[in-house]
């Protein structure tokens, strides 16, 4: 996420969100990019549309589980993909357009 520092990521990277160690505290991008980098490794690693649907399928899984995130996680988490499918999957989807034809 761009507009979490490099040196926020860095940290983010090796300690997680702890608010100890992050600079005035954990900030609603922080969470967001929590969420957004594995769904952007994952995708680097295999860029399909099956990747994008395990993506979210993972996370609407975790959104629905009212147990397993804060209001606040939920709503990064569901920013993120936002993001990630604007960056990533759409491009993809329109070059598939492209090579095998519109429906």
């Amino acid at each position: 996420m761009p507009f979490v520092t490099q040196d926020r990521r860095d940290i983010i990277d090796e300690f997680g969100l702890d608010n100890d160690k992050l600079p005035g505290g954990i900030q609603v991008g922080d969470r967001c990019y929590v969420f957004y980098k594995p769904m952007v490794d994952k995708w680097k690693a295999n860029p399909r549309w099956t990747t994008a649907h395990n993506i979210y399928k993972t996370m609407m899984r975790e959104i629905e589980s009212p147990e397993s995130l804060s209001e606040d996680d939920g709503a990064a988490y569901e920013l993120a993909w936002q993001v990630f499918f604007e960056i990533y999957v759409m491009p993809y989807e329109l070059k598939k357009r492209e090579e095998n034809g519109d429906i």
